[in-house]
């Protein structure tokens, strides 16, 4: 019961928070809510949550996060913006730098830590014991 109390928690959160913090909160919560079913299936239900977990920490680290504009007198303004891990981007006028950087990285590294998760998870079924049952 804690689980799916959890999922909906989360699920909640996200939608209410989605124009400032919940987004990621309301992606985990609702791959909780598909996956729930297959909780008890390891090799269902751990690849494509931690694939969205590990897509929330990319996207975070790479999207720009804060700006700050300045302009010489009579010059022309020129906005630089940051990300978690130190990437700039910049542009002149209100740029508002593009998404799409963060959304990639945010892809390939989902990518990654779902096969990554696969492969650990196959490699621990052939190589460790079962647990008795009994």
């Amino acid at each position: 019961m804690a689980y799916w109390i959890t999922s909906l928690a989360l699920l909640i959160f996200g939608f209410l928070g989605a124009l400032s913090i919940g987004q990621p909160f309301f992606w985990v919560g609702l791959a909780m809510m598909l996956l729930g079913a297959f909780r008890g299936r390891p090799l269902i239900f751990w690849p494509p949550l931690s694939a969205v977990i590990a897509y929330n920490l990319a996207f975070l680290a790479v999207a720009p996060l804060y700006c700050s504009a300045s302009s010489p007198i009579g010059g022309t303004t020129t906005t630089v913006c940051s990300s978690l891990i130190g990437l700039r981007y910049s542009g002149e006028g209100s740029y508002n730098p593009s998404l799409m950087p963060a959304v990639w990285v945010g892809l390939m590294f989902a990518a990654l830590t779902a096969i990554a998760v696969l492969a650990f998870l196959l490699w621990k079924r052939r190589t460790w014991p079962s647990e008795p049952t009994g």
